[in-house]
């Protein structure tokens, strides 16, 4: 299943779409990309400044319009057969 994850994630679906398509609830499609993590074959993404910091609205707002909790993550340069990855435009 988790081959089939990095595929997924590849070729850019979602988390939801990939529990629909693997017939998994969302929430051991999101355990099994925190296991992909810690093998190495996703990169987490740290969130640098609050998102507030550049919102267009920030001298208006009091600040609790939007706070990010998820994780993100990205696919290193490397696959799982050997390819390299094709670069996108």
């Amino acid at each position: 299943m988790l081959e089939r994850i990095l595929e997924l994630l590849e070729k850019g679906k979602s988390l939801d779409e990939i529990a629909k398509e693997l017939g998994v609830p969302r929430d051991e499609v999101a355990g099994a990309m925190e296991v992909l993590a810690d093998l190495g074959y996703l990169e987490r993404v740290e969130a640098g400044e609050s998102p507030c910091a550049t919102c267009p609205l920030k001298s208006v707002c009091p600040g609790s319009c939007f706070r990010f909790r998820g994780k993100v993550y990205q696919l290193p340069d490397f696959r799982l057969d050997g390819k390299d990855r094709v670069s996108k435009p």
